[in-house]
């Protein structure tokens, strides 16, 4: 234990003898493991964060599809879906977007003469009652942009080229801002006039389906009775989201590419030889009587002190940046194009796999730099090392 203890004092006194050359090794991998554990974090989070957000969706939506394009679905299609065996029950959705010019952000219209069952407990006024007409409730991130309180007024550009005054009746509250932020609810009829919707359509249909393992069965029977319907299963959605969040991920990995070929290119460069004045501390270590698994060990401690520096740094930069000031890095290319961001704290979650990747991808590869060129000039005559 001793003689262990000893060699790594010699390994760290080493490292703080070559102070300049050492830091730069650490600020580049230190800003590799920050940079990727910092994208993995953030994607696995909002994978998360959906999962949990889809538990309380339907099992089953039901849209429908001209020439390849999601259309109106007639509420007649109500009817044929209730029949199938295995239905609960099926209800009409009605939303579409609108894009707000002043500012230049794409709303969320939900028509719904009730307040939905997922933020009835999260606002702030009042909702409105079935004859309420020409009003609406709005998100925290609709209210903030265009600075409204409830009894304010929101002017809507309708299809038809008219303006539409809707009163504000209440505001949802920031615990609600992942599904509300840039929503504004008004009444079915509103909906209608303003988009020039049919009143014999809606957008697509709720299909609750008690048992799960009946989804499969019901959705193929939906598109024998209804060849131009589209059923759409909450776990449909979430692969898709998944796929979504994966494939934003490697595009940030890959903006932060000359990163991490810099890295790569000098893991490699320093598994390639070794320098000058390394090759001849080895000489004079094997000269005085140092054997070459003595050699590997203070290798391998020197390997393992900066990555070990640079592996918990990164992690726990990387922890703060996305749990405690949201990802501020890579907020517009994870959360998508939306102008109205939703301000809400991601919840950590103990992912020891994501770690494990992160430790991998880093640690392993210079780990080997170090000890396989120090193992070659080990196992050579120390006269030669030095003469080299």
């Amino acid at each position: 234990m001793t003689r262990h203890l000893k060699i790594l004092e010699f390994a760290l006194s080493t490292l703080l003898r070559h102070k300049l050359k050492n830091m730069a090794v650490v600020v580049v991998y230190t800003f590799v493991v920050f940079t990727l554990a910092s994208v993995l974090f953030f994607s696995q989070a909002l994978k998360k964060e959906a999962s949990l957000l889809f538990d309380q969706t339907p099992e089953l939506i039901v849209q429908r599809v001209s020439a390849g394009r999601h259309g109106w679905i007639p509420l007649s299609y109500c009817r044929t879906i209730a029949n199938i065996r295995g239905v609960a029950s099926v209800s009409p959705r009605y939303w579409g977007y609108y894009y707000d010019p002043p500012t230049r952000a794409n709303y969320t219209f939900m028509g719904a003469n009730l307040m939905p069952a997922e933020v009835r407990n999260m606002l702030k006024g009042s909702f409105f009652t079935e004859p309420d007409r020409r009003c609406c409730v709005v998100g925290q991130g609709v209210a903030d942009a265009r600075m409204l309180d409830p009894g304010d007024i929101i002017p809507v550009k309708g299809a038809d080229g008219n303006l539409y005054v809707l009163r504000v009746k209440g505001i949802f509250q920031s615990s609600s801002q992942l599904l509300t932020n840039d929503l504004i609810v008004l009444p079915v009829a509103d909906w209608r006039e303003i988009f020039a919707i049919p009143a014999d359509a809606a957008t697509d249909l709720v299909t609750r389906i008690p048992n799960v393992r009946e989804i499969d069965t019901v959705a193929r029977k939906i598109q024998e009775s209804l060849p131009d319907a589209r059923p759409i299963s909450r776990e449909q959605i979430l692969k898709t989201y998944d796929a979504l969040f994966d494939w934003r991920s490697g595009v940030m990995v890959a903006a932060f590419a000359g990163c991490l070929a810099a890295f790569a290119i000098f893991a490699f460069d320093k598994a390639a030889g070794m320098s000058a004045d390394d090759r001849r501390t080895v000489g004079i270590l094997k000269a005085v009587g140092w054997e070459v698994s003595h050699i590997l060990e203070l290798k391998f401690w020197e390997g393992f002190c900066i990555s070990m520096v640079c592996f918990l740094t990164g992690i726990i930069a990387a922890h703060v940046h996305v749990f405690y000031f949201g990802g501020t890095v890579f907020i517009p290319m994870l959360k998508g194009w939306s102008v109205l961001f939703p301000q809400f704290r991601l919840t950590p979650h103990a992912e020891i796999y994501l770690i494990a990747v992160v430790l991998f991808l880093s640690v392993v590869p210079y780990m080997m730099a170090s000890i396989v060129p120090s193992w070659k000039a080990a196992v050579t005559d120390p006269d030669a090392v030095m003469r080299a």
